[in-house]
């Protein structure tokens, strides 16, 4: 089962995002928005076993959002995003070899 992960716990109901798997929480609470070494440590180690078939739930502060996008690429060399649209999230997948090739 792939795994969602979610970079803050926050008030926001994410239950549609499970029909793509279990929920991870990255952070929770509010953050210091400047504070980028940190979300990138809290991402490293959220996406220690994450797999290429994982998401990344955009939901939350933007800088964390950024970070696990990129930390997610870099590590998989692809993205999995879940994007809220009206009343659900929708799937959307990049994979970066494909874009390499279309130059």
């Amino acid at each position: 089962m792939s795994k969602v992960y979610v970079p803050n716990l926050s008030a926001h109901d994410h239950t549609d995002a499970e029909r793509y798997g279990e929920l991870v929480f990255v952070t929770k609470g509010l953050l210091p928005k400047h504070a980028t070494s940190n979300m990138y440590r809290f991402w490293m180690e959220a996406l220690r076993d994450s797999q290429p078939t994982d998401y990344i739930l955009l939901t939350g502060p933007t800088t964390l959002c950024t970070i696990g996008s990129a930390v997610f690429g870099a590590m998989h060399g692809r993205l999995n995003l879940l994007i809220w649209r009206t009343d659900r999230y929708f799937s959307r997948e990049i994979i970066f070899s494909d874009l390499m090739e279309e130059k």
